[in-house]
């Protein structure tokens, strides 16, 4: 009982000294002066140097500050020269002429002016900075030092001196050399002469070699792995052979994720060991999609795919594309080969039905194909065996053909979802003869390009081009899936999806053996998001290159979506009777 009383008396205390407070706290703000306040003007710099004076001066920090009154207002007023002065040495300014006023105005009110006029710039007298052979031999450093953002002669800017030290810093960290130093950094100011003087020193010492690397997670067979390497055990370090590791590995599909960073430098066998930590994707992966183009109409997919089969690597992948114009069930298993972070086999099968306005054709396909990264170029080596029922105009068919072939494709250009500079090119070259498992003789090769440039920050100037040629004695016998046609969202907008090509008697189109279609657009982006477009294209599926060429031009609205441009064209087709016009969706990614 005791104990309760005291606990009693105790809150009571404690609520007791809170409304004291409180009521203190009350009384003294209603006895305080209004707050201060002051206007700063700072004239004569350009708008950089006003910034950095305004982040310098106390009377700036501390002008909304609740007890700021008049006698602290002068007091931070005086000072406030002296630390323009500081403010402008930064960049150059060690002169500086400043005219400080300050007036008082009614209403507590006060105007604080700082007339600057910051003078000449210092400049370099001599900058002096050595490096150690080792260093002078590193073709990376090389190229850094002959491009030097300082040198004598330039007006001595602070932030440029400290970001050449953090950038040998850097780059040495990048390249091996764990023990890089400045030995001596010296700048001297002579204020008399008034001219800098700079002496750097940089020390790069050893250049650190690859060490092991520890692997956790791994969940490939430690051959493969080895072979994702890009370097060996004593090569000499670099940054970036462990970042593109880590992309490498990450775009294999077999890891959820992937983290690789450098160990603690080994002093004694000057080697950096590597750690390595990786995280299997799931077993199964399960997709879907849906979509709408003026060409397919309403379309989905339905996806599944096995990242990793076995140790060895093998990835199986299975699509089920559904759309208004056909359906397309197809999948494929693909092995690493050679360079397994380039270089794949695989193995495909594919059924596909299509019916459009001028064919219908269900193709079976199995085949094999190499895929390999050439430099900068992507190559696709293929040998496939097709059969296909097809029907064009008149003529009911089925043909069995086994056609190798070779494809070569290159981007340029760093965003191919929204693209401001770029190209994209593909070049195809396929055929197959009678005296190897085909009913038909014939060579083709086509070609896509596609080009963008931003003529200015809100322009884009779009050009794209198709080429098909098709080199045969028998063009009657060729399946519909080799035959030429023209028109639609990507050919000729104006158009019906392959509505264009030579006709037969009755004037239906059966085809041709070339493609030749172009088209020139221009792109105003008038929000972040929004923007407009005017196009004509021009093009036909044709039996020689000297027939006459269907035209479509037209306008067309962009949005700027997550997966790429949703365009809507309004297109007329120009060189048919009555210039009919029609709608064409698309979406996607620019390349």
């Amino acid at each position: 009982m005791p104990n309760t009383r005291v606990r009693k008396v105790i809150v009571n205390m404690r609520n007791g000294w809170r409304c004291l407070l409180v009521l203190v706290l009350y009384v003294w703000s209603s006895i305080l002066p209004a707050a201060t306040d002051v206007e700063i003007l700072v004239k004569g710099l350009d708008k950089n140097l006003e910034q950095n004076v305004r982040l310098f001066i106390s009377i700036e920090q501390q002008k909304n500050h609740a007890l700021l009154n008049a006698g602290r207002l002068k007091r931070l007023h005086q000072k406030a020269p002296g630390e323009i002065e500081q403010a402008l040495q930064p960049f150059g300014y060690y002169r500086p002429d400043i005219n400080s006023q300050l007036h008082p105005l009614e209403d507590n009110r006060w105007q604080a002016i700082y007339q600057v006029d910051p003078g000449p710039a210092i400049t370099i007298a001599e900058f002096n900075l050595r490096v150690n052979p080792e260093i002078q031999a590193d073709e990376a450093f090389n190229k850094f030092l002959n491009n030097l953002p300082l040198n004598s002669g330039d007006v001595f800017l602070h932030q440029e001196y400290e970001s050449i030290k953090t950038a040998l810093l850097r780059l040495a960290s990048e390249r091996g050399y764990f023990d890089a130093h400045f030995p001596e950094h010296i700048v001297s100011i002579d204020l008399e002469k008034y001219e800098a003087r700079v002496q750097l020193l940089f020390e790069g010492g050893y250049r650190y070699k690859f060490g092991d690397v520890m692997v956790t997670g791994n969940v490939l067979e430690p051959e493969l792995l080895d072979r994702y390497m890009n370097w060996e055990k004593g090569a000499e370090y670099q940054l970036r052979k462990l970042v593109s590791l880590q992309h490498t590995l990450s775009d294999s599909n077999y890891f959820q994720s992937v983290e690789i960073t450098p160990g603690q430098p080994q002093f004694t066998t000057q080697q950096i060991p590597v750690n390595l930590t990786l995280t299997p994707r799931n077993k199964s992966i399960y997709s879907i999609g849906l979509g709408y183009g003026t060409d397919t109409g309403a379309r989905a997919k339905l996806g599944y795919e096995k990242p990793l089969v076995n140790a060895r690597g093998h990835q199986i992948k299975t699509e089920f594309d559904i759309s208004e114009i056909g359906n397309t069930l197809s999948a494929s298993y693909s092995v690493p080969v050679l360079d397994p972070r380039t270089d794949r086999l695989v193995y495909s099968v594919e059924l596909t039905d299509e019916e459009t306005d001028t064919n219908e054709s269900r193709l079976q396909t199995v085949g094999v194909s190499l895929n390999q990264t050439r430099g900068d170029w992507r190559e696709k080596l293929f040998l496939e065996l097709q059969q296909e029922d097809y029907s064009v105009a008149d003529i009911d068919d089925q043909v069995t053909s086994l056609v190798p072939g070779v494809s070569w494709s290159r981007i340029w250009g760093s965003d191919v979802i929204y693209t401001l500079d770029g190209i994209r090119l593909n070049i195809g070259l396929k055929g197959a003869t009678e005296e190897i498992l085909s009913d038909f003789n014939f060579i083709q090769l086509k070609t896509g390009i596609k080009f963008i440039h931003r003529l200015a920050e809100r322009y884009r100037f779009i050009v794209r081009g198709s080429l098909g040629i098709t080199w045969t004695d028998e063009f009657v016998e060729l399946p519909s899936s080799l035959r030429f046609f023209a028109g639609g969202t990507q050919s000729v907008r104006g158009y019906a999806y392959e509505s264009l090509g030579p006709t037969d008697e009755s004037g239906e189109v059966v085809g041709g053996n070339h493609l030749m279609v172009g088209s020139i657009e221009f792109e105003h982006l008038l929000t972040n998001k929004w923007g407009v477009a005017l196009f004509t294209d021009a093009g036909n599926a044709l039996d020689s290159f000297k027939d006459e060429l269907e035209i479509g031009a037209g306008l067309g609205l962009r949005w700027k979506s997550p997966v790429g441009s949703i365009r809507i064209d309004f297109a007329s087709a120009l060189t048919a009777d009555g210039e009919p016009w029609r709608i064409h969706i698309n979406i996607g990614p620019d390349l």
